[in-house]
């Protein structure tokens, strides 16, 4: 059966001497595995599309509960992504936290959606990237079924309080008060950062990028949700740690 879509290559693989193994995130299917043989022959018609971060338009074949990549039309190469050690680091942890969150099956490509939009973002240097990191990662977690309840304290049901703290394990928020009875890791937020976290949950995807917040409440903001993100993945992501041996963020 021929299908046609399009996707992203999140991850490519050596199999055997000529042929690669790709993780693409596509537009109606979700998270697929498709052969592309011959696409490590730097002749070859499908050697520029299935290098990481190519987004294409494809033609894949279904057979025997198998995809093969048969044609790739690039759309976007992200080159600009390429230009930077630091840039690329972060694309790639994207591409690696969509290949475990994506979903697996029938998609309405919203999650394909998210990841281009960053990349842009990202490239193009439209928000900071220190913003897009928690942001790609706490949307993804929603919309993969981790999502947070920050609506109120878990405990009491207060919208705001002098101090509110943030349980990665649980995804819940507490107030001082009732978190003064709990155990378990938290972390302290500061208004900015629970404002960020609220907005990046809960707003509509025309508004999901239009926010800012200071220096403190970002790195609060990213030490959350990447807390968050291994909390509730239970992986470490080696992609992220070659990122935070390549930041400047500190």
């Amino acid at each position: 059966m021929q299908i046609k879509t399009k996707g992203i290559i999140l991850k490519e693989l050596a199999n055997g001497d000529e042929d690669k193994l790709l993780t693409i995130l596509t537009e109606d299917r979700g998270v697929i595995f498709a052969y592309a043989k011959g696409a490590r022959r730097f002749k070859n018609r499908l050697a520029p599309s299935t290098g990481l971060l190519c987004y294409s338009s494809m033609v894949l074949f279904w057979n025997k509960d198998r995809y093969s990549l048969d044609h790739a039309d690039s759309i976007e190469q992200f080159f600009g992504l390429r230009q930077s050690v630091e840039k690329l680091a972060l694309a790639s942890y994207f591409a690696e936290v969509s290949a475990v969150l994506g979903p697996k099956e029938n998609d309405n490509g919203q999650f394909l959606k998210l990841f281009l939009n960053c990349l842009f973002f990202l490239q193009n240097e439209k928000v900071e990237a220190m913003l897009l990191k928690p942001l790609f990662e706490l949307r993804s977690l929603s919309m993969a079924g981790f999502m947070p309840d920050l609506v109120g304290c878990a405990g009491c049901g207060c919208f705001e309080s002098s101090q509110m703290l943030f349980y990665p394990q649980e995804g819940s928020i507490f107030c001082g008060d009732c978190s003064a009875q709990r155990q378990g890791v938290h972390i302290p937020l500061t208004q900015g950062t629970l404002a960020a976290m609220r907005h990046i949950i809960y707003s509509p995807v025309e508004k999901l990028f239009s926010f800012t917040i200071g220096e403190e409440s970002i790195h609060r903001l990213n030490d959350v949700a990447e807390q968050f993100l291994i909390s509730q993945t239970e992986r470490i992501y080696q992609t992220l740690t070659f990122f935070h041996s390549v930041s400047t963020f500190t």
